[in-house]
């Protein structure tokens, strides 16, 4: 039940903690009841610890007994999330008894449709019977080859915009049988971004090409994705002012009104150093509400914060008090994350 405007907020976040098991004391478990938060981002990997199964996940049994808590702790239901796509981004490793995934590339270089079934059915299978009812996948940036970021990271499937389409329908479907939401990202493109957004700002300005919308214009078409996560990539050809993730001309007027997503909009962590180095919280969701933003993934893994959830509640509620947020804008969200949420 929300009671307060604290709870309100809480509805647009989904955070990260740091622990393995949850007890009635644990941080994660407080957020969830006094703040209403919608869902949690899982990690096996503790960035600031280091080492495998330094987080979230260390076995297969144990994630299953997590997330259970994690549902159980509450009435309303919960995204249980992580960024499950294959390869070097693979939080359900073989180290912890888990199936092989392989890398989207991959995928994309072997473009043998029954064997992306194949795989992104066990993927769905596996990620459905330890918990999780939401991944952030598949990617549909282009692939740029090693010198980009996300080309070296071989998370990109293919520079084929009718292939990628092909390939990530699959995918999607298959997590959609398995009643898992999809969360494609990263709008609108960082395939060709030279730096990672997790240390600074990246510019795609003379890099992108409009080809990069094509994946998110057809599969809108089609009704397939229910999510979509904006990067915090500088593209100045639609705003010279602002990363995507805080720019109102490409998630309102180029997502919502030329692409006509009715979705939820999700960004990528605002604690990223191109966010974070240059915005203070307060500024950072006053931006990104008004710019249409409707959820927000705190993971809290790049330098852990305890209270980062509180945090970023108190800077929303100041922007509120101050009228740089509109409360109908929140409101709107809180209904686009509803309908979402019944579908699980």
């Amino acid at each position: 039940m929300v009671k307060t405007l604290e709870q309100k907020i809480g509805q647009l976040i989904i955070a990260g903690f740091r622990d393995n098991l949850i007890s009635e004391e644990t941080d994660i478990i407080n957020y969830i009841r006094d703040f209403n938060i919608s869902g949690v981002i899982l990690y096996d990997e503790d960035m600031e610890k280091g080492g495998i199964g330094s987080r979230n996940i260390n076995s297969q049994n144990q994630l299953k007994t997590l997330t259970n808590s994690i549902q159980n702790s509450t009435q309303s239901p919960l995204f249980i999330s992580l960024d499950q796509e294959g390869g070097k981004v693979n939080r359900l490793k073989e180290e912890y008894g888990f199936p092989n995934f392989p890398s989207w590339k991959s995928i994309g270089d072997l473009d043998e449709e029954s064997e992306t079934d194949k795989t992104t059915t066990i993927l769905a299978d596996c990620l459905s019977d330890n918990g999780i009812n939401l991944n952030y996948a598949p990617v549909l940036d282009f692939d740029y080859g090693e010198n980009s970021y996300i080309g070296d990271s071989e998370r990109a499937l293919s520079k084929n915009p009718e292939k990628i389409i092909r390939h990530s329908s699959i995918f999607i479907k298959n997590l959609k049988n398995k009643n898992i939401i999809s969360c494609v990202k990263h709008f609108p493109g960082q395939g060709s971004g030279f730096g990672d957004t997790h240390e600074g700002i990246t510019d795609i300005t003379e890099t992108w090409s409009k080809d990069e919308l094509i994946p998110y214009e057809r599969m809108i078409k089609t009704n397939e994705i229910d999510m979509i996560m904006i990067s915090h990539v500088f593209h100045r050809g639609y705003d010279s002012e602002l990363p995507a993730s805080l720019s109102k001309k490409i998630i309102t007027n180029l997502l919502r009104e030329n692409l006509h997503f009715e979705g939820v909009i999700i960004c990528d962590d605002p604690s990223m150093k191109a966010i974070s180095n240059n915005y203070s919280l307060e500024d950072t969701f006053s931006l990104m509400i008004n710019a249409g933003i409707d959820m927000f993934c705190l993971g809290n893994n790049l330098e852990y914060d305890s209270n980062y959830v509180p945090k970023c509640i108190d800077a929303i509620v100041g922007g509120i008090k101050k009228g740089k947020i509109s409360l109908n804008l929140i409101e709107r969200s809180i209904s686009r994350i509803n309908s979402l949420k019944s579908k699980l």
